[in-house]
């Protein structure tokens, strides 16, 4: 898979960048930038799924135009953040994105638990905290109250808000697989029920499920102990000392090795973290950190990811 053609892949990625991803980079710093933007593109809503703008979800309340158009030409590329307790967030009623994380694909009001937040247009596609009450607020997820998934109503309308990533100040910055399994409401291995191998779309399972407690629980503690790294270290790391010449076929190398591995919670909730195992490494959507796989952690894919 070319550079470009991943970048196409996972959509919501403006066309020069797309364009410039044909093209080799004249500088190191620039070739990284484009990365960053490949990664920030594919945080949270699983490739293949678009989302509708919050700016189109929250609008014309009683108007001739629906909330959310019919058809798939509605679905459009643009997403919208909404930023709440040190992370970003996406919006969505789209039963298809809604069922890739282990939700109910039509969100109802009876899932709508403690309130958290009144929340206000910032004047662009996005949402923030508002100080005083609006029509807009923000709620937790009743069936499994946790940082990963809350409910936002607008009037008699109900939309999930889907865990994206947490928010780091530069691209390097790094976080645990602890914290994302806190997202989660993940404390033990016993919190987790099944870990399967799926498709590099997040729509099918290509292995088995693992629901073994004891093959959960290594994978739980063996991927908590892993060395986290921001995303300028790990290029340092991975291709900074590759010759120019054959750093596009390096970045292409790397995108093709990708195992994506589903987590099921015992809650239903569902994430994903993306696996290069010739490389020996692992992305944590959500955390934009990277990990680096120990032997352990290679020994269990190993055995257990066929």
């Amino acid at each position: 898979m070319k550079d470009y053609e991943l970048l196409d892949a996972v959509g919501g990625i403006e066309a020069e960048y797309v364009n410039a991803a044909d093209r080799p980079a004249a500088k190191k710093s620039t070739r990284r930038v484009l990365r960053w933007v490949a990664v920030a593109a594919c945080l949270c809503l699983a490739v293949g799924i678009a989302v509708p703008r919050l700016t189109d979800v929250f609008r014309n309340k009683g108007g001739s135009d629906p909330l959310i158009h019919e058809g798939p030409d509605s679905l459009v590329q643009e997403i919208s953040n909404l930023e709440f307790n040190g992370a970003y967030y996406e919006a969505t009623d789209i039963p298809e994105a809604l069922e890739r994380y282990g939700l109910p694909t039509v969100i109802t009001e009876d899932m709508a638990g403690e309130h958290l937040a009144y929340l206000q247009s910032d004047g662009g596609a996005g949402y923030r905290e508002s100080a005083v009450e609006t029509d807009i607020e923000l709620m937790q997820y009743a069936p499994a109250p946790c940082r990963s998934v809350y409910i936002i109503r607008d009037g008699s309308k109900y939309f999930a808000a889907l865990f994206c990533n947490v928010i780091h100040l530069d691209s390097n910055a790094s976080t645990g697989m602890e914290t994302l399994y806190g997202f989660y409401g993940i404390e033990s291995a016993d919190d987790i029920i099944s870990i399967t191998e799926v498709d590099w779309n997040r729509d099918k399972a290509v292995g088995y499920a693992i629901t073994g407690s004891h093959e959960i629980a290594e994978f739980y503690d063996i991927s908590k102990a892993l060395a986290d790294y921001g995303n300028d270290d790990f290029q340092a790391i991975v291709f900074d000392g590759i010759p120019e010449d054959q750093q596009p076929e390096t970045h292409t190398k790397f995108a093709d090795d990708l195992r994506v591995i589903r987590i099921e919670t015992k809650n239903g909730l569902r994430f994903y973290i993306d696996v290069h195992p010739t490389y020996g490494w692992i992305f944590g959507n959500g955390t934009l950190s990277y990990y680096q796989i120990n032997e352990q952690m290679s020994d269990w894919l190993s055995q257990n990811l066929k």
